[in-house]
């Protein structure tokens, strides 16, 4: 039995130009799929994030409401002892997940209404990437 060493040699040698570059191409594909599909996510997650710690803000703001019949003043407020509890309504106030302090307003103290805001990832107010709480009622 004689070993062909053309074969045995040609089997050595590796990977071909061609069959690299076929390699590369099937990588290149997959991440333009899968690189902005996992962008988009992150977005989505922080922005999530985002709205869970307003809602706490707003839940800690509604306990100050019925504690004090007004409005804080300032978002410092809440970090100050409940005389009723010795405790504070939140430990400290999150920033936002852009490391930003949120926007509080305090709208009509009459009626007890606030606007806690974030400009989002892009810092300028106004824009589609602002989140609001609460939403806005839409007309």
């Amino acid at each position: 039995m004689t070993r062909n060493h053309s074969t045995t040699s040609f089997r050595s040698r590796g990977f071909t130009l061609i069959e690299l570059m076929v390699v590369i191409v099937i990588l290149g594909l997959l991440m333009g799929v899968v690189v902005p599909n996992l962008f988009g996510q992150l977005d989505r997650a922080t922005r999530e994030t985002a709205i869970g710690q307003m809602r706490n803000i707003g839940g800690a703001i509604d306990f100050y409401q019925l504690d004090h019949q007004r409005l804080p003043k300032s978002l410092d407020e809440l970090t100050e002892e409940n005389v009723k509890t010795s405790e504070p309504y939140m430990k400290r106030i999150p920033r936002d997940p852009w490391d930003r302090a949120y926007d509080y307003r305090i709208l009509d103290q009459k009626r007890r209404d606030y606007q806690l805001a974030t400009s989002g990832r892009d810092r300028e107010p106004g824009t589609d990437d602002d989140i609001v709480h609460p939403e806005p009622e839409s007309k």
